[in-house]
């Protein structure tokens, strides 16, 4: 059975400390740029290519589940994270999430978890088939600038 596909919907460029105005962050993703290119996990449920993310835990902030996130996916572990703005999906309902960022100072190795089956590393020149509506437009929007960036 294939998990159903959010549809991307906007992203709402609010600094972080004023997100709570747009309504509850339900999830986290993150745009860990590796030397490599941004880390991308085969997500094994919804059978496609996406950013490390997911659901904010009770108790938890979604900066600190995006760290999570990315060391249970990926197998990593992320520098400072940067807040990028809050993505809005809808799966039948809507829904919205923290955007971050980061930097790897390594590329990840092959990695799988309960989640997850493999890593990719994501360029301007290449990309993964299949991937996710919302996380190809986060990258879309972020990942050339994030990659032109890398110290």
């Amino acid at each position: 059975m294939t998990a159903r596909l959010a549809r991307f919907v906007t992203l709402h460029p609010v600094r972080e400390e004023n997100h709570a105005a747009l309504g509850n962050l339900r999830f986290a993703v993150v745009l860990a740029l590796a030397p490599g290119g941004i880390v991308l996990v085969f997500n094994r449920y919804r059978k496609v290519w996406e950013l490390p993310g997911g659901l904010v835990d009770p108790g938890d902030t979604p900066r600190t589940c995006a760290m999570r996130e990315l060391r249970e996916e990926a197998g990593c572990e992320g520098g400072a994270m940067t807040w990028l703005g809050v993505v809005e999906v809808h799966d039948g309902e809507s829904h919205l999430g923290a955007v971050y960022s980061c930097h790897l100072d390594a590329d990840p190795g092959e990695f799988a978890s309960d989640e997850t089956t493999g890593v990719f590393l994501w360029t301007p020149l290449g990309s993964p088939k299949p991937l996710g509506e919302s996380d190809a437009a986060l990258l879309s929007r972020f990942g050339t600038r994030l990659a032109e960036s890398r110290p």
